[in-house]
């Protein structure tokens, strides 16, 4: 068995391409524009915005100390606890040691959680109202 893949012809045929007629020399290359020299942009560097006071005191609630840190990003679960514990414990005993440690380390902890926002200087005190 014989396979064939193409036919041969028996006459080949030149193929004639067309000459692209050069350009003459007579013509001249008209010269570049000049580029633009502009003189440098001054660059004027805005002024920083002044960073608003940190009050080095603050009194709020707890309610209003954990809308605070709410806002500004920050977590109250921790608080929240707390502030439970200090509740319940000045129920059963509002002169006791442990209302008074209770309200220390609730006290403590908001003013942490604001300091690390930037909501209260950094030696700032902070004050809970009932």
């Amino acid at each position: 068995m014989r396979w064939k893949f193409w036919q041969a012809e028996e006459k080949a045929q030149l193929v004639v391409i067309e000459e692209v007629a050069e350009p003459s020399p007579d013509l001249v290359p008209e010269p570049a524009p000049e580029p633009v020299h502009e003189p440098p942009a001054l660059q004027i560097e805005p002024e920083p915005e002044p960073e608003p006071e940190v009050p080095a005191q603050v009194t709020l609630t707890i309610d209003e100390a954990k809308g605070v840190i709410k806002e500004a990003g920050g977590d109250v679960i921790q608080v929240g606890f707390l502030a439970s514990a200090y509740r319940r414990s000045l129920e059963e005993d509002p002169e006791s040691a442990e209302t008074a440690a209770s309200r220390k380390r609730l006290r403590e902890l908001v003013g942490k959680r604001l300091k690390d926002r930037g909501l209260l200087a950094s030696d700032g005190v902070l004050e809970l109202r009932d």
